[in-house]
C-alpha cells in the first residue's frame, strides 16, 4: 500500500473542511473594510493548514485553459529529441524528462527515486540581450522555446504573467496576518522576482511500486505557489494530524500553499505543508504550478513581528539566491554538485 493511502485520512469530509475557500474578490475590487475582513481567514489558513483556495481572483477562465491546452501541446506533439534540445539548463529553465530529479532537499520525506513527471519550465520572457542575461547574472536566463510550437510562447507567457500580477496583490494580505505593515513584502518582490512556471504531465503509474511517486512528498521552496490543476486526481496533501488528504478540485479557484521562504519570513508561524502526487489514475495526469518569491537578491529573515526574546528568530539571514541554488543542487540531477542514489540508479540504468 502506497503512503498516501497506509497513511490516509479516515473522514474525508472533515479533512476537506480544513482548507479554506476565501474569496479575495472584494479586496481585489477595493471595497472599503475588505482588507480587515479578509486578513483573519488568511491568517487561519496559514497558521494551520498551509493550504487554502482562492476565489474572486479575476483570472479568466480562457487563460488558464489556453495554457493548460498549450501544455498538452508541447508534452504531446514533440518528440523526444525535440523536448531534449530544450533541456533544463543551469538556470532551471526548460524542459526536465522522467527520471530526472528526486525531492533531495525534502526534510518529510526520505526519497531514494527519481520523480516520475515530465515538466516544462519558463521564467519572466526575458529577451537575450538583456543585462542580467548577458552577464549571466544566476537564476536570470532566457526561457527555451520550441521552434516547431511557436504558438504555446502568447498562452504560456500570458498564464505566467497573470499569475505573477495575482500574486503580487496578495503580498499586502499576508504581511497583515503577519502584523506587519501592508507593504513589508513589497521591495523583496520588486525588479522581478524569482518566479517559475512549471507545466507538469505525470503518466499513469503502478501504485504500489515502492518509495515511488509522480513527485515524492516535499515542501515547496517558493514564497507561494499557485496550481491549476484538471480533473485527473493525483495530489496528496499532508494535514497537521500526519494524515494525508486529497484536497478536492473547486471549479474557478487555484488551490494555493505556503512555501518555505514564508516559513522563515514567519519564524515558523505559518505552515510550508508536506505534499506529493501519485498518478493512480489510470490516464495522464497535468497540472499548472506557479511558484511566486522574492529576488534572488533579497534577504530572507524572519521578520520583527514574529520574534521575540521567548521567541527567538530559527534561521539565520540569507540571501534567497543562495537558498535557490542549494535547493537545485539537491532536487536536479543536471545541476553541478548534485549527488543522490537516486541519480546513482538511473545512471547505472543507462
Amino acid at each position: 500500500m502506497n503512503l498516501f493511502k497506509e497513511q490516509g485520512v479516515k473522514d474525508y469530509a472533515a479533512a476537506a473542511s480544513q482548507i479554506p475557500v476565501i474569496d479575495y474578490g472584494p479586496y481585489f475590487a477595493g471595497e472599503p473594510g475588505a482588507l480587515d475582513r479578509l486578513v483573519p481567514q488568511v491568517r487561519h489558513a496559514c497558521e494551520n493548514v498551509g493550504f487554502f483556495y482562492i476565489s474572486g481572483h479575476g483570472v479568466p477562465d480562457e487563460i488558464v485553459d489556453n495554457a493548460f491546452a498549450a501544455s498538452r501541446r508541447f508534452h504531446t506533439q514533440l518528440s523526444m529529441d525535440d523536448k531534449l534540445s530544450l533541456r533544463l539548463n543551469d538556470w532551471n529553465i526548460g524542459y526536465l524528462p522522467m527520471n530526472a530529479s528526486v525531492q533531495g532537499a525534502s526534510t518529510v520525506h526520505k526519497a531514494t527515486r527519481p520523480n516520475q513527471n515530465e515538466s516544462f519550465f519558463i521564467s519572466h520572457d526575458r529577451a537575450p540581450d538583456h543585462p542580467e542575461v548577458v552577464s549571466k547574472v544566476p537564476l536570470r536566463g532566457v526561457n527555451q522555446w520550441p521552434g516547431s510550437l511557436p504558438d504555446i510562447r502568447q498562452p504560456m507567457v500570458t498564464y505566467f504573467k497573470t499569475l505573477g500580477a495575482m500574486c503580487d496583490r496578495m503580498l499586502p494580505a499576508f504581511a497583515a496576518a503577519l502584523d506587519m505593515p501592508e507593504d513589508a513584502f513589497a521591495a523583496r518582490f520588486a525588479g522581478d522576482g524569482h518566479h517559475n512556471l512549471r507545466f507538469l504531465h505525470y503518466p499513469p503509474q503502478d501504485a504500489d511500486e515502492d518509495n515511488l511517486f509522480g513527485q515524492a512528498p516535499h515542501t515547496d521552496n517558493s514564497f507561494m505557489t499557485a496550481l491549476a490543476r484538471t480533473e485527473v486526481p493525483g495530489l496528496a496533501v499532508r494535514l497537521p494530524s500526519g494524515q494525508w488528504f486529497p484536497p478536492p478540485i473547486i471549479e474557478g479557484t487555484f488551490l494555493i500553499n505556503l512555501g518555505n521562504m514564508m516559513r522563515r519570513f514567519s519564524n515558523d508561524r505559518f505552515l510550508s505543508t508536506p505534499h506529493g502526487v501519485l498518478n493512480e489514475s489510470g490516464t495522464d495526469r497535468y497540472s499548472i504550478a506557479y511558484f511566486h518569491s522574492p529576488n534572488p537578491n533579497s534577504t530572507i529573515e524572519c521578520l520583527p513581528s514574529c520574534v521575540s526574546a521567548d521567541n527567538p528568530a530559527r534561521y539565520e539571514p540569507t540571501v534567497y539566491r543562495e537558498l535557490v541554488l542549494a535547493f537545485y543542487r539537491a532536487n536536479y540531477f543536471h545541476q553541478k554538485g548534485h549527488q543522490s542514489s537516486a541519480a546513482e540508479m538511473v545512471e547505472a540504468a543507462e
